[in-house]
């Protein structure tokens, strides 16, 4: 009877009590699934190619109804674009770790750290890291891309303002562009075409005192 009159004072008071139950589940539900169609996608890219892979494909493998690959996302392209903006998300909370974790280090350190994290990214998933860097300039908006350069260049700020070496603040955006300007052609280009070839363990160096370079006093200005 207590329960009869609760629910006569609160109209709809069962209901909302019972979606608040169902909301944590729902929630873990949505996460599994849209981590299923990404992780099915990958494996088809890999397989394949992106031009021969296909929704149907992609929901067989993820073990989901075609009716629900619609309820998250609009096209295959779509799909595309939210798996590698995630791995960026990833690979941006390691750089992050990493500059957290050598902040009050020289510069040199600092940078040579960095360049580290992007090898182990991109080395223990090679494969997976070739495909993506392949497709994206393919099915990204420049919207998206823009998000992941300001992304990355905040991450090579953050870097040069809490290394121990004294640079001229007005300085440090430019900088950290040029940064991200040299690693990501060195990231995207040479060691993508060259993942077999142990040259990286020099050119990281001299990417790395290429980079440091930029932060000595008038590095940025061209002398006659």
């Amino acid at each position: 009877m207590n329960s009869v009159r609760i629910l006569n004072k609160h109209p709809g008071g069962a209901k909302n009590t019972a979606s608040l139950k169902r909301a944590k589940p729902v929630q873990s539900r949505s996460q599994v699934t849209v981590t299923a169609l990404q992780e099915a996608f990958v494996r088809i890219l890999l397989d394949q190619g992106y031009e021969k892979t296909t929704i149907r494909e992609v929901v067989s493998v993820a073990g989901v109804g075609i009716g629900t690959f619609y309820d998250y996302y609009p096209n295959l392209r779509a799909l595309a674009a939210a798996t590698i903006n995630n791995r960026c998300k990833d690979g941006a909370t390691l750089l992050q770790a990493t500059v957290a974790k050598n902040a009050g280090q020289p510069v040199a350190i600092m940078v040579k750290a960095i360049l580290n994290t992007f090898i182990n990214i991109s080395f223990s998933r090679p494969k997976e890291w070739q495909a993506f860097l392949l497709l994206e300039r393919q099915i990204s908006s420049a919207q998206a891309l823009q998000k992941i350069h300001d992304q990355y260049t905040q991450m090579w700020t953050a870097a040069f303002r809490l290394s121990s070496t004294k640079i001229e603040e007005d300085k440090i955006p430019v900088i950290a562009r040029m940064a991200h300007a040299l690693s990501y052609g060195w990231y995207s280009q040479d060691l993508l075409f060259y993942l077999e070839d142990p040259i990286h363990a020099k050119s990281i160096d001299d990417l790395a005192l290429a980079i440091a370079g930029f932060t000595r006093p008038h590095s940025l200005r061209l002398t006659e």
